[in-house]
């Protein structure tokens, strides 16, 4: 590690070492030729129940960092809410409790998997201009945070059309940091449905339901999808794009939308 690697270490470590959502712990460190006892990072989990009201919901491990986001966005992204129906937002040691009016509440037995062939929401005249796309996946490759320093995060992005991010949050699971960006977007009253949704995650079906629920119409991620990820975007008009690295993304749907500006 030359001069310039060390020093952007020490100010990364320093930058997080108050983080709350990691801490040193000692480790015995082996190599081919010899052992030693080191100090090393590693990511923070805990367990929270998430309550719509007094209505429970779901056991949930994530990073202790932006729960309210979480909160909201987890309702919307597996279809229990529509972001008018949220109110607030209150963390009570380890519940999450997202407030509606009582009559939103019984939505949350309505759960939508949006999986119904219904395209009308989401604009298939909407264009991404290429140079976007690219200006995203410099950004992608150009992340640094808790990862770098324990390789223990997933994170995932919002951006706008033109490519500008607005924001980028860190968590130990990919579902997590997805929900924590859609929920930011409902919590700050962002529109979704001209929003770019940016993943370092694989796109299974359960990934690709949450842009569906939160009617985002894009999703990029550093990683590929599967066959029943691909059927939902297509089902759905979502531009599915994965594998963006560097020079080079692969386009599993919506690849209409793209275009040369």
């Amino acid at each position: 590690m030359n001069s310039t690697d060390q020093e952007t270490e020490h100010f990364m470590l320093k930058l997080w070492s108050n983080d709350t959502m990691m801490k040193k712990i000692k480790t015995l460190n082996w190599d081919e030729l010899s052992s030693s006892h080191k100090e090393d990072y590693v990511c923070i989990e805990e367990n929270y129940d998430l309550y719509i009201n007094d209505k429970f919901i779901e056991k949930m491990t994530a990073s202790p960092k932006d729960l309210k986001e979480l909160g909201a966005g987890y309702v919307i992204s597996e279809g229990y809410l529509e972001p008018e129906d949220i109110k607030d937002v209150h963390i009570n040691n380890d519940r999450i409790i997202v407030i509606t009016d009582e009559s939103d509440s019984d939505k949350s037995n309505n759960k939508s998997n949006n999986n119904n062939n219904d395209k009308s929401y989401n604009d298939i005249k909407l264009k991404i201009p290429l140079k976007t796309i690219f200006k995203i996946m410099e950004y992608m490759s150009n992340i640094t945070g808790i990862w770098k320093i324990t390789g223990g995060t997933h994170w995932a992005c919002l951006f706008d059309l033109k490519g500008n991010e607005i924001i980028t949050i860190e968590d130990i699971g990919r579902h997590n940091a997805a929900d924590k960006v859609i929920g930011y977007g409902v919590l700050n009253n962002i529109n979704l449905d001209d929003k770019i949704l940016v993943s370092s995650g694989r796109q299974p079906y359960a990934m690709v339901k949450k842009a569906v629920n939160a009617k985002i119409p894009a999703i990029i991620s550093k990683s590929p999808s599967t066959d029943k990820g691909v059927e939902l975007a297509k089902n759905n008009n979502i531009t599915l794009i994965g594998f963006a690295r560097k020079n080079r993304f692969t386009v599993y749907n919506g690849f209409e939308r793209i275009v040369e500006e």
